[in-house]
C-alpha cells in the first residue's frame, strides 16, 4: 500500500528523509493541502491515509465523524506568527480588521482567537484557506492579516508586510503539527514502515549542525525559512502530553471546547513505538 500524505509544507523530517534516501518513494504518495477542510473531506472519503495539520483540528473532525488517530508529532513547536498588511504595526491596530483563518473555530485560528482575545479586542475572520492561499490574499487586499510560517512568511515580509507577534514568544509550548491517520491505517506495517523512516531522519538531524541543517531545507526549496523551519524540527516524534493539554485549555477559555473532548485518547502512540523497536 502507498500511503497518501496531505500537507501544507513539507515537514523537516520528511524532507530529510528524501534528501537522504531514507524512504522508498513508492511508500509515499504526497498531496499539498489547501486547506484543513479539504484534508478532512480526503480522510472522510479514504482518499487520503496520513494528513500533516494543526493537532486542534481533531475536535473538529471526530466531531464530523472522522475516524482518526494522532501518531506523532512532527513538529517541536509550530514556526508561525501574525502578519499584517504594510501599516499596521501593532496587534491592537488589527481591531475590526479582516484577520484571514483556514478553519473559522478550529486548527490554527484558535491561536488566532486566543491571542485577540487577549489584546482585548474583535475582529472578522474569513475562511481563505491553508498558508499560501492566505498569504496570497492578504498581499491582494483581500484580507488585513493573518498567521503565515515559512517559507510564505518571508514572501509576505518581502512584500511589505509586517509581523507582530510570533506564537513561539505568545504561547510557550504549543505543540507543533501532528502526524495524524485514519484509524484503519494506524494497524499498517505501511505506517510503523514510514514512521520508522521519520525516526531515522530526526536522528540524522540531530547529527547537523545550524549550517548544514538549514541547507538541506534550502535546497528543498524553502529559501529564507529554512532557519525558521529547522529551528522547529522535532527531537523526538512523541507526542507531547502538555502540548494536548494546553490545546485543550486554550479551547476552554475561548468556550468551544466540545462536550466530552479528549485529545489523549485519540493519541495512539502503538505505531511509533513498532516503528522505534525497528529502528533500535
Amino acid at each position: 500500500m502507498t500511503l497518501r500524505q496531505s500537507h501544507f509544507v513539507p515537514p523537516v523530517p520528511l524532507v530529510i528523509a528524501q534528501a537522504r534516501g531514507l524512504i522508498d518513494p513508492e511508500l509515499l504518495e504526497v498531496h499539498r493541502a489547501r486547506g484543513s477542510q479539504e484534508q478532512l473531506a480526503g480522510l472522510l472519503a479514504g482518499d487520503l491515509d496520513v494528513v500533516v495539520t494543526a493537532i486542534d483540528n481533531l475536535f473538529a473532525w471526530t466531531q464530523a465523524g472522522a475516524d482518526v488517530r494522532l501518531v506523532a508529532q512532527i513538529e517541536s513547536t509550530t514556526a508561525i506568527g501574525v502578519y499584517a498588511r504594510a501599516g499596521v504595526e501593532r496587534i491592537d491596530d488589527l481591531a475590526g480588521t479582516r484577520f484571514g483563518v483556514d478553519a473559522a473555530t478550529n486548527g490554527f485560528s484558535i491561536v488566532a482567537r486566543h491571542l485577540m482575545e487577549h489584546a482585548g479586542i474583535d475582529v472578522e475572520y474569513v475562511e481563505v484557506g491553508g498558508v499560501r492561499e492566505r498569504g496570497e490574499a492578504m498581499q491582494g487586499g483581500v484580507i488585513d492579516a493573518t498567521l503565515l510560517g515559512p517559507p510564505y512568511d518571508a514572501t509576505a515580509v518581502a512584500s511589505g508586510c509586517t509581523l507582530l507577534t510570533n506564537v513561539v514568544d505568545a504561547l510557550p509550548g504549543f505543540p507543533g503539527q501532528g502526524l495524524v491517520v485514519r484509524g484503519e491505517v494506524a494497524t499498517s506495517p505501511e505506517l510503523v514502515e514510514y514512521l520508522a523512516a521519520m525516526q531515522r531522519a530526526v536522528d540524522l538531524g540531530a547529527s547537523l549542525d545550524d549550517e548544514a541543517g538549514p541547507a538541506v531545507l534550502a535546497d528543498a526549496g524553502f529559501g529564507g525559512g529554512a532557519q525558521a523551519m529547522w529551528a522547529t524540527r522535532p527531537r523526538t516524534l512523541a507526542v507531547d502530553p502538555a502540548g494536548l493539554d494546553l490545546l485543550t485549555e486554550m479551547r476552554e477559555r475561548l468556550g468551544l471546547l466540545p462536550a466530552g473532548a479528549d485529545l489523549h485518547i485519540l493519541h495512539d502512540p502503538e505505531p511509533l513505538r513498532a516503528a522505534e523497536t525497528r529502528t533500535s
